[in-house]
């Protein structure tokens, strides 16, 4: 999950290319909406990331508390 976000930069790459070395240049209409598109990709997967990041967080505090729990009642 971490890395899908890494995609940003190859995505970017691609925009790049099209710009400079593409058959034709983007018009200001499609440039607009692809990084529109990737603007609100990108958010998404980020909150993703960002709760799966939570997810682990609250299960490693829960087991650590479980952990000093045992270690209390030996």
């Amino acid at each position: 999950m971490i890395m899908d976000c890494w995609h940003v930069c190859d995505d970017l790459q691609v925009v790049f290319r099209q710009i400079g070395d593409g058959e034709r240049e983007p018009t200001h209409d499609e440039m607009m909406d692809t990084l529109m598109g990737m603007q609100q990709l990108y958010q998404w997967k980020f909150e993703q990331l960002f709760f799966k990041y939570e997810q682990v967080i609250k299960s490693s505090s829960d087991a650590k508390k479980d952990d000093s729990t045992l270690i209390k009642i030996e």
